[in-house]
């Protein structure tokens, strides 16, 4: 099983929200096309929020079931753009239902897909972080007590993955998926990423950037973790590989 990801599918659920004045032509075709091509179905994929523009669940349906319909086992997350997501898991589980390749989504708790255990949590904006785009793609207002609400939600999920582990009769291969950057390209310890990284997670995978506000977010190994940015036009509309067991060496 490999791990992928994409962040920031922004699908146009019913209320017809096209991503044509973002400069994404044909949205989504050419990141179905990526996908059906690179992932299988005994592959998983990490969908890292901003995964539509509905705006409640009645509206979310379509793009739930253009998910489903794509290759491997999906772990969804919610990003600032998702407000459709809501903060019932009971609710999200009975939504997610019908959707058979999705095998699980973080919401103050981890999920484990074959090797991997991955833990994580929307985050904010960071105090750190440096001048960046704003607009209804750009960045959003820094709010200090979503740092803290992030932070105890990231930790709440690293928890369970921690009491996971300890149940595991295998080895696990430990992920943190989130939607904002935990850490930026000037390097300031966030919040997030101390939090993150005493877990010491392979990979820390993000999104929520894009066009030129893409250069914000480190990219390379911090404080023992991988970070990958894999945001939808960041990512030239393909999935991101995160981990292939068949690379490793023997």
């Amino acid at each position: 099983m490999r791990l992928f990801a994409i962040g920031d599918t922004h699908l146009p659920s019913e209320r017809k929200k096209d991503m044509d004045r973002f400069g994404w032509a044909e949205h989504p075709a050419p990141l179905q096309r990526s996908w059906d091509a690179m992932v299988t179905n005994d592959d998983c994929i990490i969908v890292a929020g901003d995964i539509s523009w509905a705006t409640r669940p009645s509206e979310v349906m379509d793009d739930l079931a253009w998910l489903d319909a794509r290759p491997g086992q999906k772990v969804l997350l919610r990003g600032n753009h998702d407000f459709w997501w809501g903060d019932s898991s009971t609710k999200l589980k009975k939504l997610f239902e019908p959707f058979k390749s999705f095998k699980g989504f973080i919401q103050n708790t981890a999920v484990e897909v074959g090797p991997y255990l991955i833990a994580g949590s929307r985050l904010w904006t960071a105090p750190e972080a440096p001048p960046m785009p704003g607009g209804e793609m750009g960045d959003v207002v820094q709010k200090p007590d979503y740092i803290v609400r992030e932070t105890n939600r990231l930790q709440l999920s690293i928890d369970d993955a921690k009491a996971r582990e300890t149940k595991a009769t295998t080895p696990k291969i430990r992920v943190c998926a989130v939607h904002f950057p935990p850490l930026y390209s000037n390097g300031l310890e966030t919040a997030f990423s101390r939090t993150l990284e005493a877990w010491q997670p392979q990979v820390c995978v993000y999104g929520h950037l894009h066009g030129p506000g893409i250069g914000a977010g480190f990219v390379g190994e911090h404080g023992g973790v991988r970070y990958v940015l894999a945001s939808c036009d960041a990512a030239q509309f393909k999935p991101v590989l995160l981990h292939d067991p068949g690379a490793e060496p023997a």
